[in-house]
């Protein structure tokens, strides 16, 4: 019986022994070094990006090891740092002084030596949100009735710098690419989805918009499409009888490289030589009375072999080319 009792002695003893060795360990004054990840963030409730908004930090560790192994496990994802409430250009010094202020390290036990780097420059937008109307863009194409877009309005995050330059009402524009427009009939309601375009001043990347897509409803009349005509003859056009009191020459009789746009089948027409396009100058009685020495063209025709005109939209290299001079002359002896 004594040889019992002695053996649950050594046993107990043995056992406490171990606790006490396992205890003592833990608190063994230890350094370690560890790689975490510091997240710089913006005060709650406030709408503030911040550039960088993370960066890499070696940090020296110091305390018993049980409390430095639980700074490790909080530093393994990340540790969040709250910057200032303020614009622009911030520092950030002592890193591990403000990291020691953390809950996730004040309540392991340890401390943190020293941060590699030990301060870092952020810079600080305060970002405002503002709602924009949306306006439908369908290139080359004529639509029939209403456009519709949904939703009708977009929210853009635009930093508070930026959106003093700018006016009280913003738009952008939800353009329905070249390609799904190819693909539709006209005489058809279309339902496409649409990409925001940003205006320039607003196509920077602190700039974000909500939703990024909308859907545009529309109904195509017509496809249109351009061409470049590389010598447009000018022709006038006035009141016949003006032409036995006047006589009207042009120096210039051409306008060179114009780009016409206009439906499929008229522009298909042009290049095929179904259609002959001509700049239409009109005149007046009152022109032919004044003797007026240059006008602008009035409209731009493509004219069929049936004797009907169809009027183009033009763009030109030199806009000047477009006002044409004239030569007006009374015919002698016409009353």
């Amino acid at each position: 019986m004594k040889q019992k009792d002695t053996g649950v002695m050594l046993l107990f003893v043995t056992t406490l022994t171990v606790i006490i060795w396992l205890w003592a360990a833990g608190q063994t004054k230890t350094e370690a070094t560890v790689t975490t990840t510091v997240r710089f963030k913006a005060p709650e409730g406030m709408t503030s990006t911040v550039t960088p908004s993370f960066a890499s930090v070696t940090l020296t560790l110091a305390g018993p090891r049980s409390a430095v192994n639980t700074a490790k496990a909080a530093c393994a994802n990340g540790l969040d740092l709250t910057v200032a409430e303020t614009d622009g250009t911030v520092s950030i010094n002592d890193i591990a002084s403000r990291l020691n202020a953390l809950d996730e390290l004040k309540t392991s036990g340890a401390t943190t030596v020293s941060a590699e780097p030990s301060a870092f420059n952020v810079d600080i937008q305060t970002m405002v949100q503002v709602e924009a109307a949306v306006e439908a863009v369908l290139s080359n194409v004529t639509v029939s009735g209403d456009v519709t877009v949904n939703p009708a309005t977009v929210t853009l995050s635009i930093p508070k710098r930026i959106r003093a330059t700018l006016p009280d009402a913003i738009t952008v524009q939800a353009v329905v690419s070249d390609s799904a427009l190819q693909q539709l009939s006209p005489g058809v309601v279309h339902t496409r989805d649409a990409a925001i375009r940003l205006p320039i001043p607003l196509d920077v990347p602190d700039v974000t918009v909500s939703p990024s897509r909308v859907e545009v409803t529309f109904k195509i009349q017509s496809m249109k499409e351009e061409t470049v005509i590389p010598q447009v003859r000018i022709i006038l056009a006035g009141p016949p009888e003006d032409y036995a009191s006047y006589t009207v020459e042009l120096p210039r009789k051409t306008i060179s490289n114009v780009t016409v746009e206009g439906d499929i089948d008229i522009i298909d027409g042009i290049k095929s030589g179904e259609y002959a396009v001509f700049a239409v100058i009109r005149l007046a009685s009152r022109d032919m009375e004044q003797l007026i020495s240059s006008k602008p063209v009035t409209s731009f025709l493509a004219i069929g072999k049936d004797g009907a005109g169809h009027q183009l939209d033009v763009s030109v290299e030199n806009p000047d080319a477009l006002n044409v001079e004239l030569n007006i002359a009374p015919v002698s002896g016409a009353e």
